[in-house]
């Protein structure tokens, strides 16, 4: 988002630059995506946890639907499966700022 801003107020700025322009030198806008804010996907089958373009060296971590945590695992992989040897039932599960609410069957 930031690198969006940045790039907006450069372009805002070097088109109004005062001087000569002709049809070549005319700025269009230009938006820079950002690779970093794909979105985290999470899902369960069974007791395993899949999860697709987390970021990697992040953490997975699974807490009980009154706040404790169960499990942490650490994620080397943007996407992966995962066992998890946990009670069946509902839990919250995180990783970096994605948030989900999963069962366990």
């Amino acid at each position: 988002m930031k690198r969006l801003l940045i790039a907006s107020i450069l372009i805002s700025a070097i088109s109004f630059f005062p001087g000569k322009t002709n049809a070549q030198d005319k700025v269009v806008n230009t938006y820079i995506q950002d690779k970093t804010t794909q979105t985290v996907e999470i899902s369960v089958y069974e007791n395993r946890i899949i999860v697709k373009n987390a970021p990697v060296n992040s953490r997975l971590e699974i807490y009980s639907v009154v706040g404790i945590k169960v499990k942490e695992i650490p994620l080397k992989q943007s996407s992966g499966e995962y066992p998890v040897n946990i009670s069946k039932g509902y839990y919250i599960v995180r990783i970096a700022d994605t948030v989900r609410k999963v069962i366990i069957r």
